[in-house]
């Protein structure tokens, strides 16, 4: 098989894609697959840019394909994990991020942080859910759920 992507691959992750964002748009406080997208765009980039590169490509390859190229737009593999520690300094990221996204009206950042996490823990393997928390600084990791999909 050559390495490129098939019209049949490319309709598949379009569509998984949009199952991901519809999944996290029913979720409170979402109000519409735009804002989903939005929130979840901003959420994965800040986890992206507090863990090691090894770790953001084990992430990434743990979501859709089309997913994963805006998990990577604006990546730069040379830069150090950002020294961001605190919780609010985390939610103060996403918020920034969704200021100069493409749909800047969200809900409560640190609300919808927490449900693009738990979003995560659901779709994402345990096991690479345990990798990114280990990465990140205790008062971050505990915004993720206690069980993900695969310990329940």
């Amino acid at each position: 098989m050559s390495g490129h992507l098939t019209i049949t691959q490319l309709r598949r992750t379009a569509q998984i894609t949009q199952e991901w964002i519809n999944d996290l748009a029913a979720r409170p406080p979402m109000g519409s697959p735009e804002q989903a997208y939005s929130v979840l765009r901003a959420v994965l980039h800040t986890v992206r840019d507090r863990i090691t590169s090894e770790q953001v490509a084990h992430l990434g390859s743990q979501l859709p394909m089309l997913m994963r190229g805006f998990y990577f737009e604006g990546w730069r593999p040379a830069s150090p994990p950002n020294g961001v520690n605190t919780a609010e300094a985390f939610f103060e990221r996403v918020e920034e991020s969704l200021r100069t996204g493409p749909h800047s009206e969200a809900p409560d950042p640190a609300e919808s942080t927490r449900t693009v996490l738990r979003f995560l823990a659901d779709r994402v393997g345990d096991g690479e859910i345990r990798h990114v928390k280990k990465q990140l600084p205790v008062e971050i990791a505990e915004l993720f759920p206690e069980q993900t999909r695969a310990s329940s």
